[in-house]
């Protein structure tokens, strides 16, 4: 599956990070109001925070092919997490009954962390599983 997903064509996985980033900035901007009110558990917030920067670091490696340049890696970093500061500051000048929150951009930066760290991990357990085959004598 992971080497599948490796041989999509860059310009669809740019196309998919854009299309997130996207939606992370309407979801972010869209008054409180305007949003479904589900009860959650206290703090629930902070997760889904973590968990739409941990899938926008994971889409942003794979569209810039981290596998391949490693370096890449400190672009996303900055990338993501000044994305998520910028969208908190956004709400904080907007005033459309959005806040800013400290608590926000530091489960975003957990979030872009925890998610580069866990495609890295995959990507070269994939590998390395490829390579351990491909480099296997037959049997005799």
């Amino acid at each position: 599956m992971i080497s599948y997903l490796l041989t999509v064509r860059q310009s669809i996985r740019i196309f998919l990070v854009i299309l997130y980033v996207c939606c992370i900035a309407a979801i972010s901007l869209l008054p409180p109001q305007d949003l479904p009110q589900v009860p959650l558990f206290p703090g629930a917030d902070k997760m889904i925070h973590f968990l739409m920067y941990f899938i926008l670091s994971v889409l942003f490696c794979w569209a810039l092919r981290t596998e391949k340049h490693y370096h890449r890696v400190i672009f996303i970093i900055l990338a993501t997490i000044g994305w998520g500061m910028f969208m908190e500051f956004i709400q904080l000048v907007m005033r459309a009954g959005r806040s800013f929150s400290w608590y926000d951009i530091f489960a975003n930066s957990l979030g872009v962390f925890v998610g580069i760290l866990i495609y890295v991990a995959t990507v070269m357990e994939s590998q390395s599983r490829k390579n351990n085959i491909i480099k296997k004598p037959p049997k005799a």
